[in-house]
């Protein structure tokens, strides 16, 4: 091949190459994947708080597990020992948590139990919390969801999430967790 006919390809190679990439980056959401099954749902759950403190967290594919409406509930106790709710959206739980993902952060769901009854369906997913893939663990909770099945697709309404500690440890695992 000539070198003039080379160069003549190479605008076309590089528009090429540029488009792949740009594409990979524009991911369109949500993925089917992500939404069309609770098992999928509960993967990009965690897929998308968990990698390295190197690693932006990916709020658009969040959001697009979420419903339009849906928030955060973050309960716990006010310093007069009361409980107290903390309200967000998926923007603001990004947010607060920032400062915990820039450290690394990775959670593996190890058990799940799911009720569902119609398009109403409630998700208890146990959790370990590390900060990096194969650490010790560093946290332990469940993470309380509620989602919404339209005949198409999964979104999660509402979640709560709560740590392990003395005061209220987790309960006994099932024997048939996931792992």
């Amino acid at each position: 091949m000539s070198k003039l006919r080379v160069l003549a390809t190479m605008p076309l190679a590089l528009a090429m190459l540029t488009s792949t990439f740009v594409h990979a980056e524009t991911a369109t959401y949500p993925l089917a994947a992500d939404v069309s099954s609770i098992d999928g749902l509960m993967k990009a759950y965690y897929d998308i708080v968990s990698g390295p403190g190197s690693q932006v967290r990916d709020v658009a594919r969040d959001k697009s597990i979420h419903h339009p409406d849906a928030r955060v509930f973050y309960p716990g106790s006010a310093s007069d020992g009361s409980a107290r709710v903390t309200v967000m959206s998926v923007e603001e739980y990004h947010r607060n948590s920032a400062a915990a993902f820039k450290e690394g952060f990775y959670e593996k769901e190890v058990e799940r139990t799911v009720r569902q009854f119609g398009p109403s369906v409630h998700v208890w997913s146990t959790y370990e919390s590390r900060k990096t893939p194969d650490g010790p663990v560093i946290a332990r909770g469940i993470n309380n969801l509620i989602l919404l099945f339209d005949g198409k697709r999964y979104s999660i309404l509402a979640e709560t999430f709560g740590r392990e500690s003395s005061d209220n440890p987790l309960p006994p695992l099932q024997a048939n967790s996931k792992n």
